[in-house]
């Protein structure tokens, strides 16, 4: 049925080429860009917070322009308040699958924003869908990739500004570069590519009362992920659990569990082997999450979405690969770590070795927090 699929876009936007002619844009001076459209809207949350260095970017070489990032609702709320951006503009796929006059009427009213600019970053996979937004935007300049690693975009003609994006020859190049390149020919200011979520005071004040009212106290506290969407880069949960004991018993950590709709299972697994007291974030507001994960000293989490959000908020990560590459996808920034399991299977990582690296990450966090008393 995909291919199917596949085929019948290609058939249908294959027609549309012939009444589509876009005027090929080689320079975009910056006083002319005032209004500028980000076009994101998969569903994957790690791959919309490796955009974010992206989305800096644009903020530090137009400091002036207004910046909307187009998104789906699921990743929307993840970027609400962040300082780079000035709005998020959501696209329900689903309700407009329904309805295409919805579409229609969607890209009317993106239209009459008067975008100056659009860019579709693409790093995994092209979407036409995505190539269609950018077009009834309306931007008098469309970026936007010509093809991915070899393979053509059939309908890259909507953009007029067109980028060929391999990484063939560079496959370890990382994922928050990779958003960056699509953007080349802006020549856009350098920026770090640590990742960031603008949370707001109240957030981190509601998300340590929180952890006050479930475990009183100063103690090191120690996040934990055991799931993953992919099955693939699960660890197995008894061995979070065990981690997670020495945590508390040497230590004398306090521990949060995390855990997504599909993350039934290792939560179960994982809890039902851990005699200590411990909070548990089951299927809790994104953003609830995400603040609480910034109280944690340390997070211990698997190749997935969250991976990505604690690193977001700063708190240093230990993350765990198997069938997929780190030196892709590994949180950026001298705070984090990444065990890579043997043969890219993650059930290869040895308990001890875990534990040995989250060890000096756990001892380190007890300097700082001590530094940190010391000072005030």
């Amino acid at each position: 049925m995909k291919f199917i699929e596949r085929v019948f876009k290609r058939l249908l936007f294959g027609m549309f080429r012939l009444f589509i002619h876009s005027r090929k844009v080689t320079t975009i001076p910056r006083d002319s860009v005032h209004n500028i459209l980000v076009v994101r809207q998969h569903n994957q949350l790690g791959d919309m917070l490796c955009a974010v260095p992206l989305l800096r970017a644009l903020r530090g070489t137009f400091p002036d322009a207004h910046i909307a990032l187009l998104a789906r609702p699921l990743n929307s709320e993840i970027l609400r308040g962040a300082p780079f951006l000035d709005e998020i503009i959501i696209y329900d796929k689903s309700k407009f699958l329904r309805s295409p006059l919805q579409v229609w009427r969607f890209g009317r009213a993106l239209k009459q924003r008067r975008f100056d600019l659009s860019l579709t970053p693409s790093t995994v996979s092209m979407s036409v869908t995505s190539d269609i937004l950018t077009y009834l935007s309306g931007a008098r300049r469309r970026i936007g990739p010509a093809s991915l690693n070899g393979r053509k975009n059939h309908t890259a003609y909507f953009y007029n500004a067109k980028t060929d994006l391999d990484w063939r020859c560079d496959p370890p190049r990382h994922q928050t570069q990779r958003n960056l390149d699509i953007a080349s020919i802006l020549v856009p200011e350098a920026v770090t590519l640590e990742l960031e979520i603008g949370l707001s005071e109240e957030e981190v004040l509601r998300a340590g009362q929180v952890l006050t009212r479930a475990h009183p106290g100063d103690d090191l506290v120690v996040g934990f992920h055991p799931g993953a969407a992919k099955i693939p880069n699960r660890w197995d949960a008894l061995r979070f659990a065990e981690i997670a004991n020495r945590c508390a018993e040497i230590f004398g950590a306090f521990i949060v569990i995390t855990a997504g709709s599909d993350d039934d299972e290792p939560l179960h697994e994982m809890t039902l082997n851990m005699p200590n007291s411990c909070l548990i974030m089951h299927n809790e507001p994104i953003r609830q999450v995400a603040a609480v994960i910034r109280h944690c000293d340390v997070y211990l989490t698997n190749d997935t979405g969250m991976m990505h959000v604690a690193a977001g908020v700063g708190t240093p990560t230990l993350s765990l690969f198997g069938p997929t590459d780190p030196l892709q996808w590994a949180p950026p920034g001298n705070a984090h770590r990444f065990i890579l399991g043997a043969g890219g299977d993650v059930n290869a990582i040895p308990v001890e070795k875990v534990w040995h690296v989250l060890m000096r990450m756990l001892r380190d966090a007890g300097l700082s927090r001590k530094r940190k008393s010391e000072k005030e």
